[in-house]
């Protein structure tokens, strides 16, 4: 009887429904961070897990020195491959021979893109899942960031220039090749690795910090004070393998798809309605673009809409929208 009441308050588009999805997302999230973080014994002696395990790369951005990790990060890992000193024969990158490309890596990423998209944003990045918890500090939110459109692109500017660029053609000091986004930018490997291992007494102590570990405590700063105003500002602006699974959203056997006939939107009932527009903390309408390069397929949407007119899924439904055109049309119809 307890359970059918529970079931009856989670109508479509309630408040009950909504924080029962955020609730589901959260402990996937949990579960994946502590079976990705499962070396317990780098926790308790400050080391890092080099088994054959690591020869696999986890989804998310997962840092590879975390001292937990199972596995390997998959722009850490892109970023070994790129800065290998024999990666380029004739002095630098551009020259690599064929078996220096890696296959091996891309092919990983291209297979967690194809069947999830960025899914695996919404659902299992252990630094995702410390910006949700973040943002869930009681205060006021900023719904509209100054420039947003255009911030939007610097994810890619740092995939292109960070993760394969001077890794490939620049050294760092006396090191010829070295991973630029790993060394100077990456948060999640400040909290997961570099914290954890200087506080359990890893190689490096905070009594040796220096001005790098001060930049990149400084980044991480930031980011956890702007995640408190404003929702996943590292996966909106910053995060390289955000950027490269974005690619894959329209393309990935996962789908978001919206029933134009439950839609008030998409039939003419009301072409005011907007509530999976306003439940979209990655700032994307679900009816004008499914499966948006931004979308990261969190469920927000789906729990928000009162006519449960959103679906998603891996078996394509060819009778439910997927692509552009379902608002267009319901546009046409009402200027009509």
């Amino acid at each position: 009887m307890e359970q059918n009441v529970k079931k009856a308050k989670r109508k479509p588009g309630s408040k009950a429904l909504r924080n029962h999805v955020e609730r589901v997302r959260f402990i996937i999230q949990s579960l994946f961070f502590i079976l990705t973080n499962s070396f317990i014994t780098g926790f308790l002696k400050g080391t890092i897990y080099k088994g054959n395990l690591k020869y696999v790369c986890v989804p998310g951005l997962n840092c590879y020195s975390c001292p937990g990790a199972v596995g390997s990060c998959p722009i850490g890992a892109l970023q070994a491959i790129f800065n290998t000193p024999d990666f380029g024969k004739s002095g630098n990158g551009l020259y690599a021979p064929l078996y220096y490309i890696p296959f091996y890596l891309i092919g990983m990423l291209m297979v967690f893109g194809v069947i999830c998209g960025r899914l695996i944003c919404g659902l299992l990045c252990p630094f995702g899942l410390v910006q949700d918890l973040i943002y869930k500090i009681p205060l006021k939110k900023i719904k509209k960031v100054p420039g947003d459109k255009y911030l939007r692109y610097l994810k890619y500017v740092i995939l292109v220039v960070f993760v394969i660029l001077l890794p490939m053609l620049f050294g760092i000091g006396n090191v010829p090749y070295a991973p630029w986004f790993c060394k100077y930018i990456c948060p999640s490997g400040t909290l997961i690795g570099g914290i954890p291992l200087m506080t359990i007494g890893g190689d490096v102590s905070w009594a040796q910090a220096g001005n790098l570990t001060i930049l990149k405590l400084s980044i991480l700063f930031v980011l956890i004070v702007l995640s408190i105003f404003i929702y996943r500002p590292f996966c909106k602006y910053l995060c390289p393998l955000g950027a490269i699974y974005s690619f894959f959203n329209k393309v990935s056997f996962y789908k978001f798809y919206v029933d134009e006939s439950k839609c008030s939107r998409c039939n003419g009932k009301s072409s005011a309605c907007s509530a999976c527009k306003t439940a979209c903390r990655m700032g994307v309408d679900i009816v004008k673009t499914p499966n948006a390069l931004e979308c990261i397929r969190c469920g927000d949407c789906k729990a928000a809409c009162p006519n449960s007119a959103i679906v998603s899924g891996f078996k394509p439904n060819p009778n439910l929208k997927k692509d552009k055109g379902a608002f267009n049309k319901a546009e046409t119809t009402n200027i009509n």
